[in-house]
């Protein structure tokens, strides 16, 4: 079989019939032809078949995505699937359907001002710490010391301290989250001893930033909007 009016047709032609976007001459073209319309199948056919192959190409496996929701990842790798779950519909329902699926735990709930407050306690990831013991973290003048991962329940903060100008640090932080939207516009509170509080609103990407803090014994909380609080206590940083 050949094709009724040569030239047959160019692939070009018969993608573009295939997306809808062909002209009327290929679409005429089409509907006396069968030579090109087997042919317009056959490239729909291969077309489906590709896209059947690279779907979710660039996701964590099930197996990862599991290691993540039970914290078994490297903290690197707990932040890159944190920072694709908010890019993915399908990653994040098939992380909440895991979630529904293994939750067997209530939350620990303390009374705040806005309610019922879940209060979890980070730890420092990987340092060999004993929980409630106190990380001292000497910052050296003009190099950045870190970044520190902290995490509690599957948020994963991370800190980056550096050194300023008359003995001062400033501290860059970010809240790595399965719900990370939900984190918007939360509030990240620096406490120092013997000095006023520092606050910070976090961003669209879970960023906050204190320009001006002084060494010494610090306690960082992060409070999303949904009353979720994390702490990080004892925190001493030296110059």
């Amino acid at each position: 079989m050949n094709c009724i009016s040569p030239p047959e047709l160019e692939d070009r032609q018969l993608l573009a019939y295939l997306d809808g976007d062909a002209d009327q001459q290929t679409k005429s073209h089409l509907e006396r032809c069968e030579y090109c319309r087997e042919k317009a199948k056959a490239l729909g056919q291969f077309q489906d078949h590709l896209s059947s192959r690279l779907y979710r190409i660039t996701c964590p496996s099930s197996l990862e995505l599991g290691e993540y929701h039970l914290h078994m990842l490297p903290p690197s790798q707990m932040l890159l699937v944190a920072q694709h779950l908010r890019e993915c519909p399908h990653c994040t329902r098939e992380i909440g359907e895991l979630t529904d699926f293994l939750s067997d735990s209530v939350p620990t709930l303390g009374e705040g001002l806005l309610g019922n407050v879940r209060v979890l306690i980070a730890q420092l990831v990987g340092a060999g710490t004993q929980p409630g013991s106190t990380h001292t973290f000497p910052v050296l003048r003009g190099e950045a010391k870190g970044p520190l991962l902290f995490e509690a329940d599957g948020i994963v903060i991370t800190l980056d301290i550096q050194s300023g100008p008359n003995r001062q640090v400033s501290i860059l932080g970010q809240v790595a989250a399965d719900d990370q939207d939900n984190w918007l516009d939360g509030v990240a509170k620096l406490q120092q001893t013997n000095l006023s509080d520092l606050t910070a609103t976090l961003d669209d990407l879970g960023a906050f930033r204190f320009d001006v803090a002084h060494p010494g014994s610090i306690k960082l909380t992060v409070t999303s909007p949904h009353n979720i609080e994390v702490q990080i206590p004892n925190i001493d940083i030296n110059i």
